[in-house]
């Protein structure tokens, strides 16, 4: 694994505090705000978004925040998801069902905590709507999916009660890991699969054979502790075949046939 600093060692709260952001998306109640920032609190995070809520941002969601008012005094009001998702480097949304997709496996909260604890870079917490969730075009931008295990006859958890659980292990893994991953920035990440789309396509794959391709790919980084270095040595070897099928390619278009 790559040793990502060599620096004197941050304490654990403040590491969280500054790369990890939660967004709520869609929050239908007051309350549930309120309770969303007094988890915060309790486990070290500071960073509120709110996507297009539906309801008022008031005296009772500060009320139910308690000593969490600030977390709500300070969140930020965004209108769309997107928005945030090529601001951070790191996205883990968590879902309470689990699809049928299998290049997308959902992993733990232990698991994916471990991994934004081992990683450098800013990293964003979805919780989805209290009533449905995340649609299936917000999974699909997400690094990671979160799947908390439940009864399965009542498997739904409210969505501060989710928050917590994902709270805690973020928490936990900040105190036993050091970020010895250097993480790809999200803007070298997207520009590889933007080569790696032309490649294929060139190569002669469909729409869906691409897009699987990429998920593929996208499982592999996020979930392997893929490293910038890794990253970089890829798009080289993407790059460089993207660019040799090309010259020959124009080449060919410029010798005059016999």
């Amino acid at each position: 694994m790559e040793n990502a600093s060599n620096q004197k060692r941050v304490p654990p709260c403040e590491r969280i505090s500054r790369e990890v952001s939660v967004a709520f998306v869609q929050p239908l109640y007051e309350q549930n705000i309120g309770y969303m920032a007094r988890a915060m609190k309790n486990f070290c995070l500071e960073k509120l978004y709110l996507v297009s809520p539906r309801c008022t941002l008031g005296l009772e969601s500060r009320k139910y925040a308690m000593h969490a008012a600030d977390i709500v005094e300070n969140a930020v009001i965004v209108e769309k998801f997107e928005e945030l998702v090529g601001k951070h480097d790191i996205v883990a949304c968590s879902t309470g069902v689990k699809g049928e997709e299998p290049l997308r496996r959902h992993v733990s909260p232990a698991e994916m905590a471990a991994i934004l604890a081992e990683s450098t870079g800013s990293k964003l917490v979805v919780i989805g709507r209290e009533d449905w969730g995340l649609s299936r075009q917000e999974l699909s931008l997400c690094d990671l999916i979160v799947h908390i295990e439940a009864n399965p006859a009542y498997p739904s958890l409210n969505a501060s009660h989710a928050a917590i659980i994902l709270f805690y292990e973020i928490y936990n893994k900040y105190h036993l890991y050091e970020p010895r991953i250097e993480r790809p920035p999200r803007t070298e990440v997207e520009a590889f699969f933007r080569y790696l789309d032309r490649l294929a396509e060139t190569l002669g794959y469909q729409e869906t054979e691409r897009e699987r391709l990429a998920l593929t790919i996208k499982r592999l980084i996020n979930e392997t502790r893929f490293t910038k270095r890794d990253l970089r040595a890829l798009f080289g070897i993407v790059r460089d075949s993207l660019n040799a099928i090309e010259k020959s390619e124009k080449q060919e278009k410029n010798t005059p046939s016999k």
